[in-house]
């Protein structure tokens, strides 16, 4: 067995497999950052002010063990890709994988800032100078601009 997965007496390779897991952990660790941004923390504000910040606080629990999961297994799988594709050092597709791999290293650290540090800060959670909510949105944008250098890396690398 070469690595892969088998299917069906087919075997997929773990060149075409790993793309796929990236993508998707990305997407996952992604989209829970924009959907308590865009979708939770708004409708929390039709709450009364005294249940906001328990909802938001339990939101940001969920948003944790989510990132936790999909987080390191977008990393592996990102790692691996690169490991099995061999980009050569000074190439343009180097460059932005570099680019790409330093600011997911600021998103990771980034959360671990929210989830560890300033978890304690959502007493105010609508407040726009909210450390937990500064970090989230900046986890927001970090993630589109990695999630960009990707669909670059797969065109500088065609």
């Amino acid at each position: 067995m070469s690595g892969g997965l088998s299917r069906a007496g087919k075997e997929i390779p773990l060149q075409t497999l790993l793309p796929w897991v990236h993508i998707l952990s990305f997407s996952v660790w992604v989209g829970a950052n924009l959907f308590v941004l865009g979708m939770l923390c708004p409708a929390s504000r039709g709450l009364p002010s005294d249940e906001r910040p328990g909802f938001v606080r339990r939101a940001a629990s969920c948003l944790n063990a989510v990132v936790a999961a999909a987080a390191p297994l977008a990393v592996l799988s990102g790692s691996g890709a690169f490991w099995l594709q061999g980009t050569a050092p000074g190439s343009g597709a180097f460059f932005v994988l570099a680019a790409k791999t330093l600011l997911t290293a600021l998103m990771a650290l980034n959360h671990g800032l929210q989830a560890f540090r300033y978890h304690a800060c959502l007493e105010d959670p609508l407040d726009g100078r909210n450390p937990w909510m500064r970090l989230l949105v900046t986890n927001a944008v970090l993630g589109v601009v990695v999630l960009l250098l990707g669909l670059a890396l797969r065109r500088v690398a065609l």
